[in-house]
């Protein structure tokens, strides 16, 4: 069993509901829907999930990518929700944290979702929901994401989640299908981010009573 197994949290749910939203693991028969969302969203998600769009290109392909991602959960390497809306079943993105470091202990975000930017209010109850995941069930001490700088809506999705502006890392990514090498837009949220965050939107939530 790996080291990143016997250091990360005991027990957690692995199904978390939201106001709108259902976030959980992928099982069997989530292949076909998988595999659609990234053939309609090709463009969206390149070149952040070139790696993703190369591996699955028939249904056979899908069922592998799934099958991985659920031993990879179970073997805390990383963990891969997908996101569906609860009152009509409808499966709409993807969020996985992932290069998991238990030194301090933090995690990378990742994300896509279908229709961006009309989802925007979506997406950000949904990563509201993997960020109480990361920090509570988790007890990580920092979430980071990176994104191009042509990625508006994954840096407006960080920035209205609470996430700050760290930096920007200089010619760091090259996408699978170009010699292009891009800058990285680099967010981080540490835990004192979070319980502010947290803070504020339950402040908020008392005063619209």
């Amino acid at each position: 069993m790996s080291f990143l197994y016997n250091t990360l949290s005991g027990s957690f749910e692995e199904k978390l509901e939201t106001e709108h939203l259902l976030l959980r693991p992928y099982e069997d028969g989530d292949e076909q829907e998988f595999m659609r969302l990234i053939q309609e969203n090709t463009l969206a998600l390149c070149p952040a999930f070139a790696g993703r769009l190369a591996r699955v290109r028939a249904l056979d392909d899908a069922r592998s990518q799934l099958a991985q991602l659920r031993t990879d959960w179970d073997n805390r390497k990383q963990f891969d929700f997908g996101v569906w809306i609860k009152e009509s079943g409808t499966y709409i993105g993807d969020i996985t944290l992932k290069n998991i470091d238990r030194s301090v202990p933090k995690a990378e975000a990742a994300l896509y979702f279908t229709g961006w930017p009309d989802m925007n209010i979506l997406a950000q109850e949904a990563f509201r929901a993997i960020l109480s995941f990361a920090f509570e069930d988790l007890q990580l001490n920092k979430v980071y994401m990176r994104c191009t700088q042509y990625n508006l809506a994954c840096s407006q999705l960080a920035e209205s989640c609470g996430f700050r502006k760290e930096g920007v890392l200089r010619s760091d990514f090259r996408g699978a299908d170009s010699d292009e090498l891009l800058d990285l837009n680099y967010y981080g949220m540490i835990r004192d981010d979070y319980e502010q965050e947290t803070q504020l939107r339950e402040s908020d939530s008392k005063a619209l009573v």
